[in-house]
């Protein structure tokens, strides 16, 4: 691992109309927007506050790929797929296989396929977590206004993210022609998510696709190592020491969209809009049972990489980070590109990130990666403002 990947792809002749033209899905678009937004939006907060950018997320990463992708007209799918959809919804369940049926023929990416997986096998229908708490009231998993109803259909949590599956039927004519819907698109909100009354952090909106016997299906996350909003180092991630958690959602508005028709400005076509009040209570069981936690403790350049904690869905990495606008750094806004790859050179897909700043300009990262069981990986660290030279280097085990 002598070169970093900056040198690598400088080498790489590529001939760009060798590659397909593929038009992004309306999820895939409309979603880019919402966390461009975001992240624009955090930056500029981060850096009025400590005096330098952040654009290390896992959502400025995913997005970041998809809009070079985009601009050189390469297929660049977020979509899930599996090779026979017939086994995988024998697997999964039936929500997870219209999920899968619904990108039947396109062109997948390897690590959703895994991810998708990877939750499916360990979700719990939702109706099996409120047979749990039959004395309580106030739980609702299914919600009709407006002639439309939504229901949260299945649940996992590892502690660190907690993803959820939601389906949608509707009457309305305007929703039914669109191939896709949205939910919470309106400017100014549109949907509200609280987990035990705590604000989420969703890396997507609802993006409902139309499955083929014209129901409406998603999948959806949300990162709890966000949960705790101290800002102190050393705080325990999400909600410790609680074997269940609240989940709140509150949806208030949804547009419809053809995703291979455009409007007047350019915009994917709405075919309708519907508002309304679809709110959600449920319990949660969170699921440590398969978590891991394992020492590192190696340092390259200022950066060490402490701990590591494995999931059934991923691989949590406790990294410190030092003020790289200091010497011998140089980096003018203290935001390098970090990677972690495994042995054959391949990315490790970035899922969910908590960054604590420190007043001194360095951080402690808690970094969560999609993780398929590699034991050799390493994490590099490239100054991209500054030459794009290599800062540092760290091989690590996985046990």
């Amino acid at each position: 691992m002598g070169k970093n990947l900056y040198n690598l792809l400088n080498e790489i002749e590529t001939d760009l109309s060798e590659y397909e033209k593929v038009e992004w899905s309306m999820q895939e678009m409309e979603g880019a927007k919402r966390r461009i937004y975001k992240e624009v939006t955090g930056m500029k907060q981060k850096r009025n506050h400590n005096g330098a950018y952040d654009n290390r997320s896992s959502r400025s990463r995913r997005w970041a790929k998809a809009a070079w992708a985009a601009a050189a007209g390469v297929v660049v799918l977020g979509a899930v797929g599996m090779a026979n959809s017939a086994t995988a919804k024998e697997l999964l369940g039936d929500v997870f296989g219209k999920l899968i049926q619904t990108v039947q023929g396109e062109k997948y990416e390897e690590e959703d396929t895994k991810l998708l997986t990877k939750i499916g096998e360990h979700s719990v229908a939702v109706q099996s977590e409120l047979e749990k708490y039959q004395g309580d009231a106030g739980f609702v998993a299914t919600v009709e206004d407006q002639g439309v109803t939504i229901s949260v259909t299945d649940v996992y949590c590892d502690g660190y993210t907690l993803y959820y599956t939601t389906t949608l039927e509707t009457e309305d004519e305007g929703l039914n022609q669109a191939q896709g819907i949205m939910a919470g698109m309106e400017q100014g909100g549109g949907m509200e998510v609280t987990i035990d009354g705590l604000e989420g952090d969703s890396t997507d909106s609802f993006a409902f696709h139309k499955s083929k016997d014209g129901t409406y299906v998603a999948v959806s996350d949300l990162n709890l190592m966000k949960l705790d909003n101290s800002g102190q180092e050393g705080q325990a991630l999400g909600l410790p020491g609680k074997d269940s958690l609240i989940l709140n959602c509150k949806i208030t508005n949804l547009r419809g969209y053809v995703f291979d028709q455009w409007d007047e400005e350019g915009e994917y076509l709405m075919t309708g809009e519907v508002n309304g009040a679809w709110s959600f209570r449920l319990p949660v069981t969170v699921d440590r049972s398969g978590n891991q936690e394992f020492a590192i403790g190696k340092s390259d350049q200022g950066i060490t990489i402490k701990n590591g904690v494995k999931t059934n869905a991923g691989l949590v990495l406790e990294v410190e980070f030092p003020d790289f606008r200091q010497e011998p750094y140089n980096d003018p806004f203290n935001d390098p590109d970090i990677f972690i790859c495994d042995s054959q050179g391949n990315q490790l897909r970035w899922m969910n990130q908590k960054i604590d700043a420190r007043a001194d300009g360095t951080t402690l990262q808690h970094i969560m990666l999609l993780y398929d069981g590699q034991k050799e990986l390493c994490l590099q660290v490239v100054n991209k403002n500054h030459g794009n030279g290599l800062i540092g280097e760290i091989e690590f085990q996985v046990p």
